[in-house]
Parts: C-alpha cells; sequence; structure tokens
C-alpha cells in the first residue's frame, strides 16, 4: 500500500492524470454511447449518473485497461507475500466458487495485479456478493456486458450506503482563520456549522442545505482548494479507501456530466516527499510524543492530527498537510 499511486503521488499529480481534458472528453463520449444503461442503473440503484462514469474511468479507462493478469496467478503471488495471505486466500476461494457457479473459463478471469476484475474492478468476493444479471443472460458478466457492469457499481454503491438525490459535494471558499483542524475525514458537521463559520460555495453563494453531517477536505492544505463532502463521498471511499481516488471519481464524473472543474489552484510547486521523507517526518513526530500509529510511510487520520498538533505549537495554519516545510521545521527542531 506504501507505494500504491493514490497513497504516495500528490493529489493534484494524481487528479491530472485521472481527470485529464483527454479522459473526460472519451468519458462524455462513452456516455452518449452508453447513455442509456448507465441513466437505468443509476434509477434503479439511486445513484448518480455521473459517479457511475467516474468509477468506470477511473478503475480501467472506460474498459481499457482491465489488467492483464490472470486473477488466480495474482492472488497466489499476493498470498505468497506474507502481509496479504488472509486476503488473498479468502479471495482465491471466491474466484474458485465463482469460476464454478458462473461457469466462467479459468482463462477469462483476467484483472489487475491484486485481483479485481472487469471493466469496474470488483474482487471475486464483492462478483459473488453483489455482481448483477441485469441483461438476464444467466451470469453477471463484467468484463463484456454494459448493463451487468453498470448495474453491478450500482448495487456496490447502495449497498455501501449511497444516498439517493444527495451530491458527492462541492468545491467551496473558506476564510481567513479558518480553524483547519475542523477539516479531517472523521470530523462530521451539518452544513450550518460551516456557514456560520464562514464558508460559502467557490462561487460566493450560500450552502446548499444538505441533510446529516459534511466534511471539510483541504487535500493539499489551506494553499490548495477546498471542499465540502457529503455522506456520499465518503461511500465512494469504500469503493477504494482513498481521498485522492474519491475525489477524481467524483470529478470525473461531475466533468462527463458537463459541471465544472475545480476552480482553485493547486499548489504544484510542492515538492514531493519521497518515502524516506515521509518515513522520517512520521518517525520525528513520534519521537516528539505524537502518536503516529506506525512508521509506514502512509500519511493517514493518526499522522495528520500529529501534524495538525506539531503546526499549533509553531503557530501555524493547522490543516494536517504533510510536506517539506513541516520536515524542514522538524528537522530544525532541537534535542530530537
Amino acid at each position: 500500500q506504501a507505494k500504491q499511486p493514490e497513497f504516495v503521488t500528490p493529489v493534484w499529480t494524481y487528479l491530472s492524470r485521472a481527470v485529464s481534458d483527454d479522459r473526460v472528453a472519451r468519458g462524455q463520449q462513452q456516455y452518449a454511447l452508453n447513455r442509456n444503461v448507465v441513466d437505468a442503473a443509476a434509477r434503479q440503484y439511486g445513484v448518480d449518473s455521473g459517479t457511475l462514469m467516474g468509477i468506470w474511468g477511473i478503475e480501467t479507462d472506460f474498459g481499457r485497461s482491465f489488467g492483464d493478469v490472470n486473477v488466480f496467478e495474482a492472488l497466489s503471488n499476493l498470498g505468497y507475500g506474507a502481509q496479504r495471505s488472509n486476503f488473498a486466500c479468502t479471495e482465491m476461494l471466491s474466484a474458485l466458487a465463482l469460476s464454478t457457479r458462473y461457469r466462467i473459463p479459468v482463462e477469462k478471469m483476467i484483472g489487475s495485479w491484486a485481483g479485481a476484475m472487469g471493466n469496474n474492478q470488483f474482487l471475486p468476493s464483492k462478483y459473488l456478493e453483489l455482481a448483477v444479471d441485469a441483461d438476464h443472460s444467466g451470469a453477471p458478466d463484467l468484463w463484456t456486458s454494459m448493463p451487468d457492469v453498470f448495474a453491478s457499481t450500482g448495487n456496490f454503491l447502495q449497498h455501501a450506503g449511497w444516498i439517493p438525490n444527495m451530491p458527492w459535494g462541492y468545491e467551496v471558499k473558506v476564510p481567513l482563520g479558518f480553524p483547519y483542524q475542523q477539516a479531517e475525514l472523521d470530523v462530521e458537521q451539518p452544513v450550518e456549522h460551516w456557514s456560520q463559520l464562514g464558508v460559502m460555495r467557490i462561487d460566493g453563494t450560500p450552502l446548499p442545505m444538505v441533510p446529516g453531517g459534511t466534511t471539510i477536505l483541504a487535500l493539499a492544505g489551506w494553499r490548495g482548494p477546498v471542499f465540502l463532502v457529503t455522506k456520499n463521498y465518503k461511500t465512494i471511499l469504500k469503493y477504494n479507501y482513498s481521498t485522492s481516488y474519491a475525489l477524481s471519481v467524483a470529478m470525473l464524473g461531475q466533468r462527463i456530466l458537463g459541471g465544472p472543474n475545480i476552480q482553485t489552484a493547486w499548489p504544484v510547486s510542492e515538492p514531493p516527499l519521497t518515502l524516506a521523507d515521509r518515513e522520517e517526518l512520521q518517525t520525528r513526530l513520534a519521537a516528539r510524543g505524537y502518536d503516529i500509529g506506525k512508521v509506514d510511510g502512509i500519511l493517514g487520520l493518526k499522522t495528520r492530527k500529529a501534524a495538525r498538533l506539531f503546526q499549533a505549537s509553531m503557530g501555524w495554519p493547522q490543516d494536517g498537510f504533510l510536506n517539506k516545510a513541516l520536515l524542514d521545521a522538524l528537522r530544525r527542531q532541537p534535542g530530537v
């Protein structure tokens, strides 16, 4: 996981590849070709068409790259590495059950290095549990049947808690002095809370009312774009638990349907942290007594919370953004 692109690439680099103008244009062509099928699945499962298209585009570039590894081979390789053996064994049993139940030839079961298959990259266990035979061919086919692909993605999102008719979120602007320590995935507040703090949509209009808890995300710190996200953004995270991934799905879908791009510039001049930098940053935070979990180079929730505490001690905005400036400040601290 420490080397997966979602976890090590700066969010702006990840988005520039995942939601390129070229991919948006291809997505619009593919939506025009598949619109009836996509919209039918969207209606049936209460999920918006943009998100269905976004997942298809991010997962396999609209079916252009399923991966080229036999699923049984991929899972055998994963199982050989002790870290993922339980996962690999569970998925291997599911793949065998899948091949038997639906009479899928072993050689047809082609997917990614992690064993995910088809247009929407379902793991074998998810294929067994959630794949839908929407075209009534007798078995769900995520490689060649587009009705099955979109219905299965819709079924996944519905099971994961998707709320119909709720947007994924909006780009927003926050006032000077905004308490960035509240901009974190595990902080949920009603829209009214953010409005009272002075948060507005990026065009300066008031925040639309959305039921339930919402979250402010500043994925590149106070210098970058800021988003208000709903529970549906967090449902996309259940497909792949990466904030960059979920934002890419949301933005690709939004743009395919003709919605706006991100308006605020990303801090692209920030030099990316290497794996050694990320581990050093975690080590130095831990040495100062902050709880970062384990030193693994994955800058997750605990590391960001530790960084916020350190930023507070420096009198900086507590945005939890982990960059070279933060690492340099830690290096300058005496005695650690």
